[in-house]
């Protein structure tokens, strides 16, 4: 009889997010035959309502720690699962990872946390309550070497109770079918480089960087355009680039479902943040065939192999940055060497069913 798992996030707006997406790839890739998924969400939202989840899925209607009533709710929750022979329940971001384990664990079941990201988000209350809370926990995952160290310092988990298992993506079939928009930008500037930014307009993701460098390159003489794939207000950025006698070079194409369809057009995949878990927007990259040049935060040197897939540098510095970026633009024949080693490399270590299969492997060892 398939094992009953319950996964809980606070909510799920967007299959295509980084923590949302990987959510969505695993449950939609679980073996069925060992194990029966269900989803519970805090609160519902529009994309759950018009589009339904690769498993049944319950909305608790309550939300929040401080709230006494969504504790209440998920009680009740967590008594009905385990009264249905439930044993596991799988708990992405911040205020499942702190109410599950504490509410599921007396009546026997099994608590995992996922923990995908470098903390940015810690507080001296949270890691408080993760702290307190960490006895219950059975299983920590985390998708890098560095979230796993970080995890472990801050919230002081035991190295040998993480396990790390890679992002993991869909096997893509055929070719890209690219977005006419993006050919049109594309033909527009045959002679041209384009490097892509594939990140929502935030600090964290220091895109300004990536605009400085751009000048620096084209002062150079360098042939480079830069198109930036997200959400957020990048009136800012472009007050940057007009500035800097760069603005006609910079594209933003706003949010998009389509990124993988999109990057095959471009040449260079840049990402400037100066945090990363373990960043969706590089595996996309190297699954594009796209040489990598990546701030060496977090865990992209567990996925950039510097000289091989891509080039790491120094978070901040826009003059490393640049001399990298410079590199790839006038040298054809390196892009496409280093897009194939990035390529190669994506395929054998960032796979679904590797990502499925490691998961399923947490689960049966804490049933077994």
């Amino acid at each position: 009889m398939p094992v009953p798992i319950l996964y809980v996030i606070d909510s799920f707006k967007n299959p295509h997010a980084g923590t949302e997406g990987q959510l969505y790839q695993l449950v939609q890739g679980i073996d069925r035959k060992r194990f029966s998924p269900h989803l519970l969400v805090f609160q519902e939202s529009a994309y759950l309502k018009e589009n339904g989840f690769p498993c049944s899925y319950t909305v608790l209607g309550r939300s929040g720690l401080t709230n006494p009533a969504a504790w209440l709710a998920l009680w009740k929750e967590a008594k009905r699962f385990r009264e249905s022979g439930g044993k596991i329940v799988h708990a992405f971001f911040i205020d499942p990872s702190i109410m599950c384990p504490i509410i599921f664990r007396p009546f026997g079941v099994h608590t995992v946390i996922s923990r995908r990201d470098m903390g940015y988000w810690y507080t001296k209350k949270y890691l408080f309550l993760l702290r307190c809370s960490r006895r219950a926990v059975s299983s920590v995952i985390a998708n890098s070497q560095a979230v796993k160290d970080v995890v472990s310092r801050n919230e002081r988990v035991p190295k040998d109770g993480i396990d790390v298992i890679y992002n993991g993506y869909e096997e893509r079939v055929g070719d890209a079918s690219i977005p006419d928009e993006v050919l049109f930008l594309r033909n527009q500037y045959p002679d041209a480089v384009f490097g892509v930014i594939v990140a929502n307009i935030r600090p964290l993701k220091r895109i300004s960087d990536a605009i400085v460098s751009l000048a620096v390159v084209v002062q150079k003489g360098g042939n480079l355009r830069l198109v930036v794939i997200g959400d957020g207000d990048h009136n800012g950025l472009s007050q940057q680039a007009e500035a800097l006698g760069v603005r006609e070079r910079v594209h933003f194409l706003g949010r998009r479902s389509d990124v993988a369809d999109c990057l095959p057009a471009f040449d260079i995949g840049i990402l400037c943040s100066e945090s990363e878990g373990f960043s969706n927007s590089i595996v996309e990259y190297m699954r594009s065939g796209l040489p990598v040049v990546c701030s060496s935060v977090g865990g992209n040197p567990e996925a950039v192999e510097h000289g091989v897939s891509g080039y790491l540098y120094n978070c901040g510095d826009t003059n490393e940055l640049a001399d990298s970026l410079m590199k790839l633009v006038l040298d054809e024949n390196l892009r496409h060497k280093i897009g194939a080693s990035a390529l190669a490399s994506s395929g054998a270590r960032f796979s679904k069913r590797v990502m499925v299969e490691e998961h399923q492997d947490v689960y049966s060892e804490l049933v077994s």
